[in-house]
């Protein structure tokens, strides 16, 4: 009975399966590599590990082959990954870096596409990495539609992930980060 209660509300609150990640410190210790990708990622970029954990946790939720999370006003079916990065922009990432290669579904790389993202429309947006807001919104719609606005509930959902990645920003020293 136990067993069909939970499938049941599974099915009809899908979301609940899917749920944010709130204690970082249980994340991290399933996933021992990640801390020296993290602190490898904030090294060259300069984007808090907090703030990389939190756009990961929003688009995927860390699952490495989501498609069209989250979709925005993007493409769905182009957006794959951790990053849920489109094509696209993921080859400017390459190209920008001098990556001869990288998979959307790996961790490390997928963390250097968003810290590279954060630096790359810091100078074009202007707006500087600190802001998550704002590059969340551009990571989300792009420069083009960063620049034209969003929309009320899309604005929404940059400022719940801002607080998202302060909140983990708070926990990630009590995890060794």
């Amino acid at each position: 009975m136990r067993t069909l209660l939970c499938l049941l509300i599974l099915g009809v609150f899908p979301t609940l399966a899917h749920a944010r990640t709130t204690n970082v410190c249980t994340l991290l210790a399933r996933n021992p590599s990640w801390h020296d990708h993290l602190l490898k990622a904030y090294d060259q970029w300069r984007v808090t590990p907090g703030t990389l954990l939190a756009v990961l946790d929003q688009e995927s939720r860390f699952n490495a082959y989501a498609r069209g999370a989250n979709a925005g006003g993007a493409n769905p079916s182009r957006n794959f990954g951790y990053a849920q990065a489109n094509l696209r922009t993921w080859n400017w990432f390459l190209r920008d870096t001098g990556k001869t290669s990288g998979l959307r579904t790996d961790f490390a790389t997928s963390l250097d596409f968003i810290g590279w993202h954060f630096a790359t429309m810091e100078r074009r947006i202007n707006a500087p990495r600190t802001n998550v807001t704002a590059h969340y919104l551009a990571y989300k719609m792009g420069e083009g539609g960063y620049r034209r606005g969003a929309s009320a509930p899309v604005r929404a959902r940059a400022n719940r992930l801002a607080a998202h990645a302060r909140l983990l920003d708070q926990q990630l020293p009590n995890c060794g980060l």
